[in-house]
Order: structure tokens, then sequence, then C-alpha cells
């Protein structure tokens, strides 16, 4: 294993409870400096970082006749809006999500997925949609919770996009400034 997939494969060891970890049901004031989670309307637009397990490696870098391991580093952005429908429904949320991998590897390989949501008062956020890479198109399904820290939204997620050929299995987090 390379010290790139090892890095990886520690990086979702590490995060990958942290989405998993039980929420309140509400949002709360921050207790000794953990987090809360956020239940209003907030734009959480902003840059994404993670990793992705393609488990059939690369299309992309099988027609470039490159070598490429199926752990790999995402980078991106996520442009988000929410929509308010009140305080007794989840939020509805549509969100473009544009990654790079492969780049530690030498390939890049460009993503696009366009998800429609909601965001429940608990912080728990679910959504589903189109995925468009340099392999082909695929439908996305996401999952995750934002932290806050003080005024930083801090959103972890997990996507599971299957494919003709494979699937690819991803973990991302970053942050933005709260703005609500």
């Amino acid at each position: 294993m390379t010290s790139w997939s090892q890095l990886s494969v520690g990086l979702v060891a590490t995060v990958l409870p942290l989405v998993a970890l039980p929420r309140t049901s509400t949002g709360q004031a921050p207790i000794d400096g953990r987090a809360v989670i956020i239940n209003e309307p907030d734009d959480r637009s902003g840059p994404r970082l993670g990793v992705a397990y393609l488990t059939r490696g690369s299309e992309t870098a099988k027609q470039l006749n490159k070598p490429f391991y199926p752990v790999t580093t995402l980078f991106g952005w996520q442009f988000e809006h929410p929509f308010d429908v009140g305080p007794e429904f989840p939020t509805v949320v549509s969100e473009l999500v544009l990654l790079v991998g492969g780049l530690e590897q030498n390939v890049v390989l460009p993503s696009a997925t366009w998800l429609i949501g909601v965001r429940q008062a608990n912080g728990f956020e679910f959504g589903v949609g189109p995925t468009v890479t340099g392999g082909g198109t695929q439908v996305a399904v996401a999952a995750g919770v934002t932290h806050r820290f003080s005024l930083v939204n801090v959103p972890i997620n997990v996507a599971v996009a299957p494919a003709r050929k494979g699937v690819s299995l991803s973990l991302t987090a970053g942050f933005n400034w709260r703005r609500g």
C-alpha cells in the first residue's frame, strides 16, 4: 500500500466515526467547546476535501493507460441553496458538488453531482441526484451532518454512487462561515 493510500484509509477511519455519532434532536449552545448541530436554514456552500474508494478503479486512468490505486483524494467546492418551508418541516436543499479526484496519482478525475435533499431539525441531511464523471453518469445517494464551531460550519458527508462498472464510495468534509 502506498503512503497516499495509507493516508486516505487513515483519514476515513478517523472521520467516519464522527458521522456515525448519535445526535440530539434539536440545536443547542456549545457545551465545553464541543460542536453543536445546526438546525436553522443556512447556506453551507464552501470548499470540500475527502477520499473516495472506486471499487473497480478509474475508467479514465485505464483509458490513459495509467496505473491507479482505487483509494484517491478529493478536492472541490459545494454550492448550496436551502429552501425554508417552515419550522414544522425539514429544510429542502439543492446542492451542486464539484470535485476533482486522482491528483496525487497524476490523473484528473472531475465530477459534478446535483443533489436534492432535506435537512432535518436534528442536523441529519440526506440527498439524491445525478453525477457526471469522465466515466459516465450515475445516481448518487449522500447523507451527513454539519457541526458548528462558533461561526464556522463543518459538514461531514458520505456518498455512494453505483455505476455500470463498480461503485464509488466517498467521505468528504469542509467548512464555511455561518450566514444565518
